[in-house]
């Protein structure tokens, strides 16, 4: 059994984590009248995979979760995989009445016998459930990931066969009779397993969303989004790209019931997963994202708000030799920084999650309209290896300006630049509680225009 390090990291602070025990992918995220419904991946009964369960937590605002006991269990008969939750308006399935109309979790159901789809009902919004069996089996090994929504007056499952690369639709009209659409695939990222597939429109376009494991860039599992059209039948791509050129971005998927696309994922990488520093949980997730299209581009920016002190903020400062440490109040384990920097021909360097006085931190850099962040030099790196590839992305200057919005929490940072064109997500793992946070450059000239540090702290995260 692998057992945590003695680096010890507190809590994260605007990231979900379960109070305990293991948590993997987010499935069947749902807003429900009013309240943000997670749940995930997790095994109830010990810190590493296994006994693969539905984990259930709360909120009303994306950044304060509630954890509720274990939503689906598993059982002698099957573990309980990755899926989605929808609400049955219209009673389509029978499993509710017109006046209590059901929530449906549709899941894969993991045993001995392959992997299949099966449905589960609520009737309390989504706080205790009944299975009701499988309700789509092709007789494989690895189907798996059903993500249920409504179109065109009909429910479309879109599911992986994931050795193969292929994604299946299908449609439905009661949720439990399901006839095949199309299938579409292999598409982009050559190599690994696809996963949790997810697809949802943005405008009048539409974009699919997998998880690919292993095959990212930087090594291990990664996530790639492909834009294209939808007719209701068959998706038809043109353009794929990294959802996040960071280790750490895996499974995300949108929330139902939402006018906008939403997306949660898990702020890790199967590289690394079983053998993360906390106790005595495993496993986080990313921040929300709120995900928008320019052309053909995603972007991605925070889909929270943080009503919390700024603890330092400044204009107008030129870079002096050597750099420059902030003052210690803008010091912390969690911090959001924002900043808009002028770094002409010059490499730049923001270092956050930095022991005082020591030379470990995590390092932000921009140079040549190249955006990397290193997180070598922690304590953690050999628990977080790099498999020989830089956290790395092209990010050009808008009008010779560098925009960058960086979340630091206990466990991770997240780097959205550019507006959210392109974001970098990274766990980090270290025992410090007073950390700081400088920028450096290697010539003169450096003109950081605006920079604010919000403290991110709270001792109040509920949990079960």
């Amino acid at each position: 059994m692998t057992t945590p390090t003695t680096l010890s990291p507190g809590r994260p602070q605007v990231h979900f984590a379960p109070a305990r025990n293991w948590m993997n992918d987010p499935n069947g995220l749902i807003r429900h009248n009013g309240v943000f419904h997670l749940y995930f991946q997790h095994n109830p009964e010990g810190p590493n995979w296994g006994n693969m369960s539905w984990g259930h937590a709360t909120s009303t605002d994306l950044l304060t979760w509630q954890e509720h006991a274990v939503a689906l269990w598993f059982d002698d008969d099957e573990e309980v995989f990755s899926g989605s939750v929808v609400f049955d308006e219209a009673n389509s399935s029978g499993l509710g009445t017109a006046g209590n109309p059901p929530l449906i979790a549709l899941y894969t159901s993991a045993s001995a016998r392959g992997q299949a789809q099966a449905l589960a009902y609520s009737t309390d919004g989504g706080y205790t459930w009944e299975k009701h069996g499988i309700v789509l089996d092709r007789g494989t090994t690895d189907f798996r990931d059903p993500r249920v929504f409504r179109h065109q007056n009909r429910w479309i499952m879109v599911a992986v066969e994931a050795v193969d690369r292929h994604v299946h639709l299908f449609h439905s009209t009661d949720l439990r009779e399901w006839a095949p659409l199309s299938v579409f695939g292999p598409y982009g990222a050559p190599g690994g397993v696809w996963e949790c597939p997810d697809l949802f429109p943005i405008g009048d376009r539409w974009v699919l969303t997998l998880s690919v494991n292993p095959g990212h860039p930087t090594g291990g599992s990664g996530m790639q989004y492909i834009v294209g059209d939808f007719d209701g039948v068959r998706f038809v791509p043109a353009r794929w790209g990294w959802l996040d050129h960071g280790h750490d971005y895996y499974a995300g998927i949108t929330f139902s019931g939402m006018p906008e696309p939403i997306m949660l994922a898990w702020l890790s990488n199967w590289m690394y997963a079983r053998d993360v520093p906390t106790h005595p949980w495993r496993g986080s997730t990313a921040l929300p994202r709120r995900l928008t299209l320019r052309g053909d581009t995603l972007f991605q920016t925070p889909a929270v708000r943080v009503d919390r002190p700024r603890v330092y903020e400044a204009s107008d400062i030129t870079l002096p030799p050597g750099g420059f440490d902030l003052p210690a109040e803008a010091h912390g384990a969690a911090l959001r920084i924002q900043a808009r920097v002028r770094p002409g021909s010059a490499a730049l360097e923001l270092r956050v999650r930095g022991a005082a006085n020591e030379g470990s931190a995590v390092c932000i850099r921009y140079a040549a309209g190249r955006l990397s962040v290193d997180r070598s030099s922690l304590a953690s790196s050999d628990i977080l290896p790099s498999a020989g590839a830089d956290a790395a992305a092209i990010v050009p200057l808008r009008d010779g300006v560098l925009e960058l919005d960086v979340w630091v929490d206990t466990t991770s940072v997240e780097v959205f630049a550019d507006g959210g064109a392109v974001t970098v997500s990274e766990a980090v793992f270290t025992s410090e509680d007073h950390v700081g946070v400088g920028m450096s450059s290697d010539q003169p000239g450096v003109v950081v225009e605006h920079m604010t540090v919000t403290a991110l702290s709270r001792t109040d995260q509920a949990s079960r």
